[in-house]
């Protein structure tokens, strides 16, 4: 009995021992992490140290670079401008004579601006912005009936937004971004020039040219927004590309100027405001631009005059920098 009791008193200081002795292997084992993990959490905690420190040496400002190809309805520019054009086809319509050519709408163009937009935080800005957008395009036609006639147009519609919007940045990743920003645009400098020249097989040509313009931006305010990615390839400037829609509807210009010459050496030249002319006549119609100094008389439905609609609403596909100053 003695010997047994003192063979359990052994065996349990023995077991106490080991105990003892293999507890702080256990317990730093225990505490020990995984070294791949240890070394993501120092990574990840390295990177946002360093886009802080980037990020407070950075200056607020942000300088937004950007350029790209433009397109617009137009709507009623289009329907004043191709008359020449519809009166012909409707000469070969009821047989007399063929075309060959004909109106191209205007359509495409550019644009390219600038935007200064401080950085209320990292991912939301707001900024004021201008730059130019221009739309031109050359149509040619030729009518021949006993002789030859050649209508060309080169129109030109342009103007100079400037916008003031909200910029926002939603990171995607380590160097990617998305881009969103919305505003309001107030278009100065709005104006259409257009030059039309008829020209006879025989050596006899009228030429014509239209002026027309309005310059009261806060009279042409129109909104946009756009959507796109950002890809950083510094840390303070950013490679962008976005879509963006605008819709921008305005009234009539404010003045316009029309002239016409010929090869004989006589001139005439008009002053007023911008009219959309309708003539119908068999049930068919055609439209062209007038110059009128004062409201001109309607008499339906044979002839309506009617003030037109300047539509620079349309789409942008633009790509640029934005540099943080």
């Amino acid at each position: 009995m003695h010997i047994r009791k003192h063979f359990f008193t052994m065996t349990i200081a023995v077991l106490l021992t080991v105990g003892v002795v293999s507890w702080p292997t256990a317990a730093a084992a225990a505490g020990q992490s995984d070294p791949a993990t240890e070394k993501e959490i120092r990574t990840g905690r390295e990177a946002a140290g360093q886009m802080e420190r980037t990020e407070a040496k950075l200056s607020p400002l942000a300088l937004r670079l950007f350029g790209g190809y433009s397109q617009v309805e137009a709507g009623d520019v289009n329907e004043g401008l191709d008359g020449y054009f519809e009166l012909f086809e409707l000469y070969q319509a009821e047989g007399y004579g063929t075309v060959t050519g004909g109106y191209t709408p205007l359509r495409s163009g550019y644009n390219f601006g600038a935007d200064l937009v401080f950085q209320l935080t990292r991912h939301v800005g707001i900024g004021i912005g201008a730059g130019r957008v221009r739309f031109s395009e050359s149509s040619r036609m030729t009518w021949s009936y006993v002789s030859d006639i050649d209508i060309s147009s080169t129109p030109t519609l342009s103007a100079i937004p400037i916008r003031l919007a909200l910029f926002l940045t939603i990171p995607l990743g380590s160097k990617l971004n998305l881009t969103i920003d919305a505003g309001a645009a107030a278009y100065a400098e709005l104006k259409l020039e257009a030059r039309q020249r008829l020209e006879q097989s025989d050596g006899h040509w009228t030429e014509m040219s239209l002026n027309a313009s309005r310059n009261a931006p806060f009279d042409n305010l129109g909104f946009q927004g756009s959507l796109g990615f950002e890809f950083m390839i510094l840390p303070n400037t950013g490679f962008f590309v976005e879509a963006l829609g605008r819709y921008a509807r305005f009234e009539n210009f404010a003045k316009a100027t029309e002239s016409l010459w010929n090869e004989a050496g006589d001139s005439e030249t008009n002053e007023g405001r911008l009219y959309l002319k309708t003539y119908t006549f068999d049930g068919k119609s055609y439209s062209r631009f007038t110059v009128e100094g004062t409201p001109p008389v309607s008499d339906p439905p044979h002839l309506v005059y009617t003030e037109p609609k300047i539509d620079l609403s349309g789409f942008t596909l633009q790509a640029g920098l934005r540099i943080r100053l």
